[in-house]
């Protein structure tokens, strides 16, 4: 009688050594590839990737068409993340290929970052840190910052992270407002364009979806309405803001400072900021907590289970 060998599940591409590192999947329940361990991707797609029936990805890396034609039995991918700049959503729908994300998952806890990150920079907490450090607290005081409770905040967009940012600066006191292009059932008052909200605003905080439509969203106009005295504070994709002309107002002092959790071409090395005065930057951390990374890698690990088990997908966005 021949021996019987453990079934091995449906090959799953992994689009990452980090991500695979977090999933920390049981070993037999899918046959798992990590990308990263292959240094040219897409020959090692076009060789293999047939059979690969699902892939587990952070929503930034390329899934363009031309890439998932290597794929051609690919059912689902699952990301980890709630931005999907990466993929190609339109062709993803055009092959019958589900899509879902983290969806509020982590929105909690991207907000409060941008909360934090808010703070800090209008009670010049680093500037304090550093002042104390050096020893100059005996000769004199640093300027004073701003109150948080005296703030107008501008939300550019009103989706699961603009909802929680403005929910837990509510408790401050600061008068709140948003834009996003279609008006929602909420208490806080809509402004009818960017443009106004950016006039109206001394701190604007960008929580908008990172997609074609939404790259460069924030222009050099905004950034100048938003004024010398103004703070803008961005969690959701560095393409949104138009990042040279942000460095140029912040140089020549037309913009007051700037508190970025993310930027454009990530990650950056530092060099294009050296100089740069009155920034707060943040290596992309904003949904980074033990809980929430835990949280959304067992959520899209769980879709994978769901699809192959014919389960109703959750957070599905195609």
């Amino acid at each position: 009688m021949a021996a019987s060998h453990p079934t091995i599940g449906p090959r799953v591409l992994v689009m990452s050594r980090a991500i695979l590192k977090m999933l920390r999947p049981p070993p037999g329940e899918f046959d798992y590839v990590c990308l990263d361990d292959h240094a040219d991707r897409d020959r090692y797609l076009a060789e293999h990737g047939a059979g690969i029936a699902a892939i587990i990805a952070a929503g930034m890396e390329r899934l363009d068409a031309a890439r998932l034609a290597m794929l051609p039995d690919l059912q689902l991918i699952a990301v980890v993340a709630a931005g999907m700049a990466g993929i190609d959503l339109d062709a993803a729908r055009a092959r019958g290929i589900a899509v879902c994300n983290a969806g509020d998952i982590n929105a909690g806890d991207v907000a409060e970052y941008a909360v934090t990150m808010m703070l800090a920079h209008r009670r010049d907490l680093m500037a304090n840190d550093a002042y104390v450090r050096s020893g100059r607290w005996a000769e004199a005081r640093l300027p004073p910052g701003h109150a948080v409770s005296a703030q107008r905040v501008g939300i550019v967009g009103l989706g699961h992270i603009g909802r929680n940012i403005a929910q837990r600066l509510h408790p401050f006191g600061c008068e709140i407002r948003w834009w996003g292009p279609n008006p929602k059932p909420v208490s806080w008052q809509r402004i009818e364009s960017l443009e106004a909200l950016a006039d109206w605003a001394t701190t604007l905080l960008v929580a908008v979806a990172g997609t074609d439509e939404t790259r460069g969203l924030i222009s050099a106009d905004v950034l100048d309405r938003l004024g010398a005295d103004g703070l803008i504070v961005n969690v959701s994709r560095g393409f949104v803001i138009d990042e040279p002309a942000m460095i140029a107002a912040l140089r020549d002092g037309r913009l007051g400072g700037a508190a970025l959790d993310v930027f454009d071409g990530e990650p950056i090395d530092g060099t294009g900021w050296v100089g740069v005065p009155n920034v707060l930057m943040a290596p992309h951390v904003a949904g980074a907590t033990i809980e929430s990374l835990a949280a959304v890698m067992q959520g899209a690990l769980d879709n994978v289970r769901r699809h192959f088990a014919g389960e109703p997908l959750e957070r599905r966005v195609v």
